[in-house]
């Protein structure tokens, strides 16, 4: 994907309540280098695989939003057991792990997706585990543990994963 850099982004947005479903139509506003401005129609879709550069005085700052968990196709399945000894052996999920401080639900999504796997979970706050099947040991209900990388989110729990499918 080609990115662009804009001097100003900014989102129009409206919300509509149809029957019990929610529809979300935005504009998006984009003014360019040279003082241009755009008004382009994108719909809730469109909004969240949006990637963008913004460029400010002084330098580049690069972001990109809306990736990996909010992408179609990714789905939270609950929080689920986890069991088992060094490493991935006898994990629910046991394709692949790691422990960071700051991770988020957002990066363990990107990671386990990257690797190829069918579900990412993360679990303790700072670990992610990739796989493609889980739940051998059942549901849990202690995923609490606040994310390393995001304190507003739940990374799992003590032996507990958060479980999202990937793909």
């Amino acid at each position: 994907m080609r990115k662009s850099r804009f001097l100003s982004f900014a989102f129009q947005c409206f919300v509509i309540v149809l029957f019990g479903t929610v529809a979300a139509f935005a504009d998006m506003i984009i003014t360019t280098r040279d003082g241009k401005q755009y008004s382009v129609p994108v719909n809730a879709r469109d909004v969240m695989k949006i990637e963008y550069t913004d460029t400010r005085p002084g330098g580049a700052d690069e972001r990109g939003l809306f990736e990996g968990w909010r992408k179609e196709g990714v789905r939270y399945h609950g929080c689920f057991r986890d069991q088992g000894g060094v490493g991935t052996a006898g994990r629910d999920l046991s394709g692949f792990a790691i422990e960071d401080r700051g991770m988020t639900n957002e990066k363990c999504v990107s990671i386990c997706q990257g690797k190829g796997f069918r579900y990412a979970g993360t679990q303790a706050g700072s670990w992610c585990f990739c796989g493609n099947s889980f739940g051998r040991s059942g549901k849990a209900d202690n995923c609490n543990m606040k994310c390393g990388g995001n304190r507003d989110d739940i990374c799992g729990g003590d032996w507990a994963n958060s479980v999202y499918e990937v793909r």
